[in-house]
């Protein structure tokens, strides 16, 4: 199925052209649903250039996802469009519609239950109507504009402030928001997808709601499940960077940061702090989090250093599954580093000497370097929203270097 796009001319649109009409819960209940069974899909693979939020279920029917990309072809450069909300499983419906319902309850102890219930439908669709609710069925998207240079999200709510914004034709914006959310209007009517009049920011195609907004006689998506395999968006999107030159200053920076303060806590023994990961070649595309080793000396017991790096400012992660490496977490914001990840093991530590060996290959290698940044720069822009892919996808070429190294490194401790 194709969600026809609409053809329209941003220098003449308005927010008026986005139908508004009312979508009562009793309306949407009689729609009948005859899901055409379209699958859905995962937006990190087949929509990548969509921003995510963190925690996002970033899955959507087909059709939602290639009507997506037409907003892209009318997204300003300059902006990212991110997906707050798409797939929304019944449970998650539920608990966020009745923990809405009993802060309601609280606050108006006076309302009775109909009245409860009707100022909790305005804003959260309820789990047990007949219509299931628009995010269950991945018909749905709640989206955003977000400035790329800056990753701040665009005023289209000044000056007004909560659920008194949110209506998509609300008066008393001022002139910049109006015209920021015109602008969000343009992108997603755009679409073909339909907006839901109380919530500029949820737009949606084929669920209950969409068929009443569009006088529609069908539902053409009904409640949908999960993928057995689903996972949520966790963290911010991949990027890597060219090399940069300040790379070095900064690691030699927190270095002797380090050093300094192990030396007073732990003092008399040979620290030894290394720079290694993709920041620390030359040349090298990576990125740009520096990635440090300390490598504990035979007479300083691990629980010494946890206590000595906790004093300034790293809250120890424990190995993550990685024996003889220990992971750090800088978490001291009265004194800003930059970005980077510290870890501290033994030198005996496999992965320890596969850090280093691995650093020394590619800084003598200049051919295994720039073909390493070519995988990288490839799985970088087919998984950017799947960190643990891309790892696992350039692991072999990892692994192939450090058995030419020496393949004993391949053995676990």
């Amino acid at each position: 199925m194709i969600i026809p796009a609409r053809e329209i001319d941003f220098q003449t649109f308005t927010i008026a052209d986005v139908p508004a009409n009312p979508e009562p819960f009793r309306l949407l209940n009689r729609v009948p649903i005859r899901d055409n069974g379209e699958p859905l899909v995962d937006l990190r693979v087949e929509v990548p250039e969509l921003s995510f939020a963190h925690y996002c279920l970033p899955y959507v029917r087909q059709s939602v996802a290639e009507s997506l990309r037409v907003a892209l072809d009318h997204l300003p450069e300059k902006y990212d469009l991110r997906v707050f909300t798409a797939l929304r499983t019944l449970e998650q419906q539920a608990e966020m519609y009745w923990s809405n319902y009993r802060r309601a309850e609280e606050e108006h102890p006076d309302w009775p239950k109909s009245t409860l219930r009707r100022m909790t439908n305005r804003f959260f669709a309820p789990p047990d109507a007949k219509a299931p609710p628009g995010h269950c069925t991945g018909g749905a998207v709640d989206v955003g504009l977000f400035d790329r240079e800056t990753g701040e999200g665009i005023d289209v709510r000044s000056p007004l402030e909560g659920w008194a914004g949110s209506p998509t034709a609300v008066e008393g914006l001022s002139p910049a928001s109006a015209e920021n959310r015109r602008l969000s209007c343009f992108v997603m009517h755009a679409t073909g997808l339909s907006n839901c009049r109380d919530e500029f920011w949820h737009w949606s195609y084929g669920d209950s709601a969409w068929a009443v907004r569009m006088g529609e006689p069908i539902a053409v998506y009904g409640a949908i499940d999960a993928p057995n395999d689903a996972t949520r968006v966790r963290g911010a999107k991949l990027t890597l960077s060219e090399y940069q030159a300040d790379w070095l200053p900064q690691f030699a920076a927190i270095r002797d940061r380090l050093l300094d303060h192990l030396n007073r806590q732990l003092p008399g023994n040979p620290w030894q702090i290394e720079h290694v990961g993709s920041t620390s070649v030359p040349g090298l595309t990576a990125k740009p989090i520096l990635d440090i080793d300390i490598f504990i000396p035979p007479a300083v017991e691990l629980e010494s250093v946890i206590e000595a790096l906790a004093v300034a400012g790293y809250e120890h992660r424990g190995d993550q599954g990685i024996a003889g490496r220990d992971a750090f977490r800088y978490q001291n914001s009265d004194t800003p580093l930059p970005a980077h990840h510290l870890y501290a093991g033994r030198a005996d530590a496999k992965e320890m000497r596969r850090h280093v060996a691995f650093r020394d290959y590619l800084r003598d290698n200049t051919k295994a370097a720039a073909a390493y940044a070519l995988v990288k720069k490839d799985l970088a822009a087919r998984y950017p929203w799947d960190r643990d892919r891309y790892s696992t996808e350039k692991s072999p070429f990892v692994r192939g270097i450090l058995a030419e190294i020496d393949p004993e490194l391949l053995t676990e401790d």
